[in-house]
């Protein structure tokens, strides 16, 4: 028995290497897994941790998009109509002033965004790419299914019309809670479709299509380690953050320079809280960096005192797709959620994160800048479709100035059971079930697609 897993991206490696679904397929004795790597430097790299005799790694090049995959990059952002498609469409107004284009993409949008036609351009779509860089491995493997995690990129696009044709089974796997609402139309669609909650359960059914008998809520796979969490001693932690053991921790996550040029103005504000003593003496400020950005190393050396945590590794020298969280990073995220007190980001799949550990939650909902374009002002993106219900939950504190800053850290050090019940709405909406048994659910639907 043969699955074809494409791994082009970090979140794919997050999702299925560094949880119990590779483990649950590897440990069947007539399983063989060929994962499929974007590179030869990551095939090496993944090769040397999961090291085994039946998994296989073949390199596939990020192949140049043709007319026509250009051509379904431009429509399937007008054939579904979301929050967070007409936010981008504003920004990209403003960062163009182009006014006619705007409105242009907006009717079209609005002409466009209906089901009968997604499924039009689906059928056409299967008919027109006629060939991908898959082929051969098909005929050398002979896989029994294909299990895509990133159904919105061309090449796995690709890979599913090649199992298509062959008549392969297909499970696709909707790995972030963004993706159905955010990243435009699924082009073709796989036989079954596996998904973390009921929220994108129904955007399956709205956006991509799919029938509901051919959906299966899972849960969060990464999460299945926080579900019973092994956790480092607290001296071993405070060690690893060099901060006094007696001390509470509060983690900052900064949004990242891509979106955001707010971040180190936000490190500064709770510095000043520290020095000001407007805070507890005995709370300290830990910065955690997003593993898929770069730090500014310019910026970081004006701050010598500032205690701060760079998870993963980046195999390329841009932000995107191309990074790689160890078990060790993952098991220090861990550590942070469980040891802090509370946790201040923006926009974030982390304001989850830190409420299955029921820590206090702050996203900064003011700007510290003077009027930015929308592409730089972090506040706008809890206006997307799939952030909003997220906030609507009550389990997000979202603070509107400096002053209301200032006082719900101090009202969460001093009551870190305030806004409890909203928490646990955010997890029950989000995570739908916390019992450790995500990955195996996963695995249990790929091998029932091989029966």
């Amino acid at each position: 028995m043969t699955i074809f897993i494409p791994i082009f991206q970090g979140v794919e490696v997050k999702n299925i290497l560094r949880t119990d679904i590779y483990k649950n397929l590897i440990k069947q004795p007539n399983v063989r897994i060929v994962l499929f790597i974007g590179t030869k430097d990551k095939a090496d790299h993944y090769g040397r941790e999961f090291f085994h005799e039946r998994v296989h790694y073949e390199v596939v090049l990020n192949q140049p998009q043709t007319l026509w995959d250009k051509l379904m990059g431009f429509l399937k952002f007008k054939l579904i109509k979301t929050q967070t498609i007409d936010l981008r469409r504003k920004m990209a107004l403003e960062d163009s002033g182009g006014y006619l284009a705007y409105a242009s993409s907006w009717i079209l949008n609005r002409l466009l965004a209906r089901r009968w036609l997604r499924k039009f351009a689906r059928w056409v779509d299967y008919k027109m790419i006629g060939h991908s860089p898959f082929g051969n491995f098909f005929d050398q493997y002979q896989p029994d299914v294909v299990f895509l995690a990133h159904l919105f990129d061309d090449l796995e696009i690709k890979m599913l019309w090649e199992a298509k044709r062959r008549g392969i089974r297909t499970v696709g796997f909707i790995n972030s809670w963004d993706k159905l609402t955010a990243r435009g139309m699924i082009r073709l669609l796989p036989g079954t479709l596996l998904v973390f909650n009921d929220l994108v359960k129904q955007e399956a059914v709205d956006y991509a299509d799919m029938n509901l008998e051919n959906i299966e809520v899972v849960g969060i796979p990464q999460y299945d380690r926080y579900s019973a969490p092994q956790l480092s001693s607290r001296d071993d932690f405070y060690n690893r953050i060099k901060i006094e053991a007696q001390k509470r921790v509060i983690v900052y996550a900064p949004m990242g320079k891509y979106f955001s040029n707010s971040d180190w103005d936000i490190i500064d504000l709770l510095r000043s809280y520290q020095n000001k003593k407007l805070i507890p003496h005995d709370v300290e400020i830990l910065v955690r960096f997003q593993p898929n950005d770069f730090i500014d190393e310019a910026e970081l050396k004006k701050r010598p005192w500032l205690v701060y945590d760079y998870p993963g590794i980046r195999f390329s020298d841009k932000r995107g797709v191309d990074w790689d969280m160890s078990f060790t990073d993952l098991q220090h995220l861990v550590d942070t959620l469980y040891y802090s007190s509370i946790f201040i980001c923006y926009a974030t799949s982390l304001s989850i994160d830190a409420a299955v550990f029921d820590r206090p939650v702050i996203n900064i909902n003011f700007e510290v800048k003077e009027k930015q374009r929308l592409s730089q002002t972090p506040t706008h993106f809890y206006r997307t479709e799939h952030y909003s219900k997220a906030g609507r939950t009550g389990g997000i504190r979202f603070v509107n100035s400096e002053p209301e800053f200032l006082e719900w850290i101090n009202q969460y050090l001093a009551q870190p059971n305030l806004d409890h019940q909203g928490r646990k709405r955010l997890i029950n909406e989000q995570c739908w079930k916390l019992d450790g048994q995500s990955a195996y659910r996963v695995t249990k639907h790929i091998f029932s697609c091989i029966d």
